[in-house]
């Protein structure tokens, strides 16, 4: 087998690492392995250039550092790793460079998302990036940015064309790159599967503190949304799980209450007085209080534009969209003055740690919120109040497409969702769900009569330890990459010169964490022969592979090893949180009647 791993963004050492490790696991399998490197294709603008802090209004002097630094990590690490390693410039010829400026020349405002290069709808996929970027919904580009989009898509094209000639030299079996999502990477990708060549899309695991020792795969255009419908999790679901998933998932969630991760958007968890956070939010001390946590649309908008969501067609749908399921939500709680409604606004929509643009669907939300009945409380990423102290006074979550669903009901709460053709976040196991606005309205109440229960958490823990322990290939032994504490959770003059010290580090640094992981790596077996058997028997997913070992634990076991979680929370991050009606509290009362 000849297996071929697109990746010109050596520079992301977050990314390189964790694929050379599968590359290098590979070879020990007789796989023989090819590394597509850029040399300064991409020195307009490109991701590893806006993982180092660089927007493209900086200087071609600190971009081209990006370039130096970059070359400087792919050479170092083909040289170590012994990979056959080529560049993609010398694939690009003169005649491509004409035939892409003579399509640029043709982009307009109006019709950037029909440009077609080689029968791959090129103008849509070069724009993922950009428009979360810019935060853009649709495809209503503004004209001062056109240009920025106009570079990602010459990018795109130019590795395009540059494809069809390595695939023609190479003919490998399987086509392999970090992350399908990034324009040129979804175009080199594109060509691969216009020959019927296997292709891998290689992602971060979900765990918060592993996701970067940790790596999951899946074939072609799958998504975890299919992986919900294959036979593995299925499987999965009816087994009791054992203490040491149990604590995996739960160090998760505290990672996340940390909020030390770049991709955990919520603030960090502050022990906040339940009492307090009422009065503070103005609710109402014996009110009930359902959560409605907002979604970003600007992911799902990117995803969709670049064919990388699966068929919704036949799934039922109660609610045209988030709004007009927010509008129904709205005229429910008008006739329902006893209980609390607070509406959270994802903190994508606003500047944040990752990005540092508001984006347009506020304006849209504004004028929702205009509508909203008196007992209807907007909380806003400028409150900061954190999802996880929220959690303590919230009764019923109501969720719609958003992850938190899965994360509050690890926690015991209950999640009651409409039918949703979007929805492909986390099984539906583990909402509540209203196929019609009546049964809907009726999931809500008894949600509402039926409280907190184990059984919420239960199923929650199962899909989020098959999330960690079947979707991702575990590297914890040789990779260290744990969320820098030290980055700054808000926007403002601190995240600014965090970033900057970053370009500095990146770019001129020693290479000394790099030369330590590849000293000390090592790849357990088990991973090896899982990413073998996935390639070679071209499974949608490493979840597919029978490798995995499977589990005898039981349901006692299970709900003692959950207690024991609980106990540890109600003893250490919730001690001070007292007030029975509380999620603590809630939860005291359960563990002293066992």
């Amino acid at each position: 087998m000849k297996a071929l791993f697109f990746s010109p963004f050596a520079n992301i050492w977050e990314h390189t690492f964790p694929e050379s490790l599968i590359a290098e696991g590979l070879k020990t399998k007789d796989v023989e392995i090819v590394t597509v490197r850029c040399d300064g294709l991409f020195q307009e603008f490109c991701v590893a250039m806006s993982a180092s802090g660089l927007t493209p209004a900086d200087s071609s002097r600190n971009r081209k550092q990006v370039c130096v630094a970059c070359r400087k990590r792919r050479d170092f690490t083909d040289r170590t790793f012994g990979f056959n390693s080529i560049q993609l410039e010398t694939f690009v010829e003169n005649g491509d460079r004409v035939e892409v400026e003579a399509l640029l020349g043709t982009a307009t405002l109006d019709n950037w998302m029909l440009l077609r290069l080689r029968d791959v709808p090129i103008g849509r996929y070069a724009a993922y990036e950009f428009l979360l970027n810019h935060k853009i919904l649709g495809t209503d580009i503004s004209p001062s940015l056109f240009p920025v989009y106009l570079a990602q898509l010459r990018n795109s094209c130019l590795t395009l064309l540059a494809a069809h000639r390595i695939l023609d030299r190479e003919k490998p079996d399987a086509v392999i790159t970090y992350n399908r999502l990034y324009g040129v990477n979804h175009a080199f990708l594109a060509v691969a599967e216009q020959r019927q060549i296997p292709t891998y899309s290689l992602q971060g695991g979900a765990h918060t503190i592993h996701r970067g020792e940790t790596v999951s795969m899946y074939r072609d255009s799958q998504t975890q949304y299919q992986v919900l419908e294959k036979p593995e999790w299925q499987r999965y679901k009816e087994r009791p799980i054992d203490a040491d998933d149990v604590n995996l998932v739960s160090t998760h969630f505290l990672g996340l209450m940390e909020a030390s991760s770049a991709f955990a958007y919520s603030s960090a968890f502050e022990a906040s007085d339940p009492g307090e956070l009422r009065a503070k939010l103005g609710v109402p001390e014996s009110s009930s209080v359902l959560l409605i946590p907002m979604s970003s649309e600007d992911e799902l908008n990117a995803a969709e534009l670049a064919d990388l969501l699966p068929d919704r067609s036949h799934r039922p749908n109660l609610f045209e969209d988030q709004f007009t399921w927010i509008e129904f939500l709205f005229r429910y709680a008008a006739g329902q003055p006893n209980l609390t409604f607070i509406l959270r606004l994802h903190p994508r929509m606003f500047p944040n740690k990752r990005e540092s643009v508001v984006a347009p669907v506020v304006e849209k939300v504004n004028r929702l919120i205009a509508t909203a009945p008196s007992n209807v409380i907007v909380n806003l990423p400028s409150d900061n109040v954190s999802l996880y102290d929220l959690m303590q006074i919230t009764d019923v979550l109501l969720g719609y497409r958003s992850s938190v669903g899965a994360e509050f009901a690890a926690f015991g709460t209950p999640v009651v969702a409409p039918t949703n053709r979007d929805f492909f976040t986390y099984p539906d196991e583990i909402n509540r769900i209203g196929s019609t606005e009546a049964g809907y309205i009726l999931e809500i109440e008894r949600a509402i009569s039926d409280g907190w229960s184990l059984e919420n958490m239960r199923m929650a823990f199962r899909w989020f330890s098959f999330l960690f322990t079947r979707m991702s290939i575990d590297f914890r032994e040789s990779v260290s990459a744990k969320p820098i504490a030290i980055r700054p959770k808000k926007p403002g003059l601190r995240l600014w010169l965090w970033r900057k010290f970053v370009f500095v580090f990146i770019q001129f640094g020693p290479l000394i964490r790099e030369r330590l992981a590849l000293r000390n790596r090592a790849t357990s077996q088990l991973g090896k022969d899982i990413s073998f058997d996935v390639i070679s028997h071209q499974r949608g997913s490493v979840a597919e592979s029978p490798l995995w070992p499977t589990s005898n634990n039981t349901l006692a076991h299970e709900t003692a090893a959950l207690d024991d979680q609980l106990r540890l929370l109600t003893e250490t991050m919730w001690k001070n949180v007292a007030e029975p009606n509380s999620l603590a509290g809630r939860i005291a009362s359960y563990l002293s009647a066992r």
